[in-house]
């Protein structure tokens, strides 16, 4: 049984997309002023109202781009940024993108209303109706305000995981749609050779993204793998663990706290994606997740035969050993979240980075029957890899939210140093649900753990 090979992670990845993202940003605003937009400010109020409208196109048309390269699952984009910043990420641009295209909307509306002398109503009417492209274009805006909307907390929580994320990829028709708008008519994308050919490189670079990470490089990576179920078996209320193998295990770079999204092939369903962090160390031995099956799909995952095809993409995530900086560990996870928590101790133990002492995990558990992984937890704590501090029972509804009710009255930070007096020598790595992990990251900053030290990741979707 051999460890397999980590992914290669360069620190300067990080600088290198943030560098990208302006640089698109600066690009654009040029490419507005050399068109004159600066000019149209000062030339009446129609001009000015209307020179905003295309500035406010331009820079909502490189968001959505941007956001769409986001989706696209680029490796070193997933290593650099991490799967946790990544999706804040893609929120904020897609928000941002799609108001920008709102304003848009409404600023031309107004600016030729004016210039016409019609109504606006009635200018709005004609522009979608006679205008090259628009039509499509309102379509595609339509469909990415859908998109939008089903994004927001509120109505997530109303909809099954498969019904939100095929209505989330009707963000790659709502972009396409208003792509031959933008390049038919748009006066900011044809006035110059330099500026036809930046918008057009930007939209076949992102959409070439788009057909090789998220089609070719997953189907060409499940058929090389060929990976099987091997053993599907109950793990604490509510959860399974699957493991896997194939005959090309040893090819893959994966390390312990990543995650790769499963397609089980079982049958009707079988397309669904379902992400998932190994809950074991990665070995030529196999692959080990362990989920949920009490929410959606989980009776077809449960009744899974051995040998069942499994498809996969990845491996994506920042949660795994590459990115310590610091002697000593400690892990910090609740539910599920605590699967690549396991991973990363098993890890630990096989690289031998556990020379200065046992790490610490916390977990936060509703109940003792909640504990997944106990079997590899016990083994851990027998060979003296682990010391285990359990948090038990309902959340505390005052205080500190993300303790239980019998210790809500302490503060945060006094909290995690009396659970981890090293803290001041230790990587911290924590997953669970979103506001969970939001506010236990938010005390251990408080308790003076720097960013490069803490290295968070949730899984709500």
């Amino acid at each position: 049984m051999l460890r397999l090979r980590p992914p290669v992670l360069r620190r300067w990845w990080t600088d290198a997309v943030g560098l990208v993202v302006w640089a698109s940003m600066t690009i654009v605003l040029v490419l507005w002023v050399r068109n004159g937009g600066v000019q149209d400010l000062t030339s009446g109020a129609a001009s000015a109202i209307n020179s905003l409208g295309r500035l406010s196109a331009l820079f909502a048309s490189d968001l959505l781009l941007l956001q769409v390269l986001a989706m696209a699952r680029v490796p070193f984009i997933e290593r650099s940024i991490g799967q946790d910043r990544l999706t804040r990420w893609h929120r904020w641009v897609g928000f941002t993108s799609i108001w920008l295209m709102v304003v848009h909307i409404v600023l031309q509306t107004i600016g030729y209303s004016m210039l016409d002398s019609w109504n606006v109503f009635y200018e709005f009417w004609s522009l979608v109706t006679t205008a090259p492209g628009m039509l499509i274009a309102f379509a595609g805006t339509a469909l990415l305000i859908m998109v939008a909307v089903t994004s927001m907390r509120v109505a997530r929580k109303k909809l099954r995981y498969e019904s939100w994320h095929l209505l989330h990829l009707y963000a790659y028709l709502g972009a396409g749609l208003a792509l031959p708008h933008q390049l038919w008519t748009g006066t900011d994308f044809l006035f110059s050779t330099w500026a036809t050919v930046y918008w057009w490189g930007s939209y076949a670079l992102v959409m070439l993204a788009v057909i090789v990470y998220r089609v070719i490089v997953p189907l060409r990576l499940s058929s090389r793998q060929r990976l099987r179920v091997t053993s599907v078996v109950p793990d604490g209320r509510g959860a399974v663990t699957i493991t896997m193998n194939g005959p090309h295990l040893e090819e893959l770079e994966v390390s312990a706290g990543q995650f790769f999204v499963f397609r089980f092939v079982t049958g009707p369903g079988w397309t669904r994606a379902h992400p998932l962090s190994l809950s074991a160390a990665p070995t030529t031995h196999g692959l080990r997740v362990t989920m949920g099956v009490t929410g959606d799909d989980g009776e077809r995952i449960a009744r899974m035969r051995e040998g069942t095809r499994v498809m996969i993409e990845g491996p994506y995530g920042r949660l795994h050993p590459q990115v310590r900086t610091r002697p000593n560990l400690v892990l910090v996870g609740s539910g599920l979240g605590l699967a690549p928590l396991v991973a990363l101790a098993q890890e630990a133990v096989l690289a031998g980075r556990l020379t200065n002492g046992p790490a610490i995990m916390i977990r936060r558990l509703r109940s003792s029957q909640d504990a997944p992984m106990q079997a590899d937890v016990d083994h851990l704590v027998r060979i003296g890899a682990l010391q285990v501090v359990d948090l038990v029972g309902p959340r505390s509804t005052s205080g500190t939210a993300w303790l239980p009710r019998k210790h809500g009255h302490m503060p945060g930070t006094e909290a995690v140093q009396r659970m981890v007096p090293n803290l001041a020598s230790a990587d911290v790595y924590v997953c669970g649900t979103g506001p969970w992990v939001e506010a236990v990251a938010a005390d251990l900053h408080a308790a003076g753990v720097p960013k490069t030290a803490l290295h968070a990741e949730n899984f709500t979707w």
